[in-house]
């Protein structure tokens, strides 16, 4: 398949994403498309809880089962380099990425033959921060990844961005879940949504502008994201603003 015939393909599987009804139908989906880019495995996994300490919780996806069962029984996360990486990262970063920037050693080497021996030889992670502040991310690997093709490398990037928010859309209980933020966050992000500074802020809800940046900032803390505006993209994609 041409480069783009591919990513035709894909950006019409992004508008098919948001009318998925089921995680399985997402899946189902997501599957075919990322494996049209060499990734046959794919999952949302939570890896470490608020402070750090493993805890590997799959919620979506479809990864090979075998090698899932021993990451998870092995506790892999607490010594994979590659995994710990997103606790210092928010950018999708691959695996290899990871190794030059962080180094290797003897047990990540054994890690990466392991996973190997089960048809994965490069991986992709899109590091999240969940609503609870735990460390999550959206696994993609396999065998034939074009890793080092820049454009192929974007459309997984923007497919695992994609299937993350629609599946914590589908996973996402009843009724939503708009007490993570208070009234008065949701209302500041609302105006930033729209471009306003927060004396802008301020005036239209009749509290300072430093009460304004207090309730910005502990909204950021609790969508783990570092600007007003990521703050605003972020409880916007979660259904948090009206």
């Amino acid at each position: 398949m041409h480069d783009s015939e591919l990513a035709t393909r894909v950006f019409y599987a992004l508008a098919d994403m948001k009318r998925c009804e089921t995680v399985e139908e997402l899946d189902d989906l997501a599957g075919l498309m990322l494996g049209g880019l060499g990734y046959t495995s794919f999952s949302l996994a939570r890896f470490y809880a608020p402070d750090q300490t493993p805890e590997v919780r799959v919620m979506a996806g479809r990864f090979e089962p075998s090698w899932s069962r021993r990451y998870i029984d092995r506790r892999y996360a607490g010594s994979s380099i590659i995994a710990r990486h997103m606790l210092q990262e928010q950018s999708p970063y691959s695996w290899s990425d990871a190794l030059e920037i962080q180094g290797d050693h003897a047990l990540q080497s054994r890690i990466i033959g392991e996973a190997r021996e089960h048809g994965l030889r490069e991986g992709l992670y899109l590091p999240l921060r969940l609503a609870d502040r735990s460390f999550a991310a959206v696994v993609l690997a396999g065998w034939n990844v074009p890793a080092e093709d820049p454009l192929h490398r974007t459309m997984a990037e923007v497919l695992a961005a994609h299937y993350s928010h629609e599946a914590r859309r589908l996973l996402k209980p009843a009724g939503g879940e708009k007490h993570i933020l208070t009234r008065r966050q949701r209302d500041c992000l609302c105006w930033v949504r729209h471009g306003k500074s927060s004396t802008d802020i301020g005036q239209l809800l009749g509290i300072s502008p430093q009460t304004v940046e207090e309730h910005v900032a502990e909204a950021c803390r609790k969508l783990g994201v570092r600007t007003r505006l990521q703050a605003a993209v972020e409880a916007t994609l979660q259904g948090l603003l009206d």
